[in-house]
């Protein structure tokens, strides 16, 4: 029988703004339940936004994105941070996501938001909770649809 004390709580932020933004969110939400053993997965609804640019972006760079939270239990014990964020990059991969600038247009983007109360960095690699998740809407008003308490306990702890 699984311990369940190794597992927390994990929240990805999910967009797209190339190809088929609807199917690219199904398809990258059903490869993090497989390849991360995902449990009690609750998905927020779709929050439509202009795309976030750095000044002077090209103008085909400007493609609206769609964006969903998702919230999983997961199995801490077995995924680690680093592990988690590897399999995120082999499902983007899949999915069509290439290596591009920053801000660029792309099919898929995942992010980890939250795992649990967990406090995490890895410079210029990973950062839990991660850092737009108060100042960004399309990250915000998803989480709080789903795990409005977790999200209220990370802003306690980030006073």
């Amino acid at each position: 029988m699984e311990n369940l004390q190794n597992f927390q709580k994990i929240l990805f932020g999910i967009g797209s703004n190339l190809g088929d933004k609807n199917l690219n969110i199904l398809k990258a939400i059903e490869q993090l339940k497989n390849y991360l053993f995902l449990q009690n997965i609750k998905i927020s609804t779709i929050y439509k936004n202009p795309a976030m640019l750095p000044p002077q972006a090209p103008n085909d760079w400007d493609k609206e994105f769609y964006n969903v939270a998702i919230s999983a239990d997961i199995d801490v014990k077995i995924f680690t941070p680093l592990k988690i964020l590897e399999v995120i990059k082999k499902i983007e991969k899949q999915i069509g996501r290439h290596d591009s600038k920053r801000w660029a247009p792309r099919e898929i983007d995942i992010d980890i938001l939250l795992i649990g109360e967990l406090f995490y960095e890895e410079k210029n690699l990973l950062k839990i909770p991660h850092e737009g998740l108060f100042n960004r809407d399309f990250f915000y008003k998803t989480v709080e649809e789903i795990e409005p308490k977790l999200l209220e306990k990370i802003r306690q702890k980030i006073k």
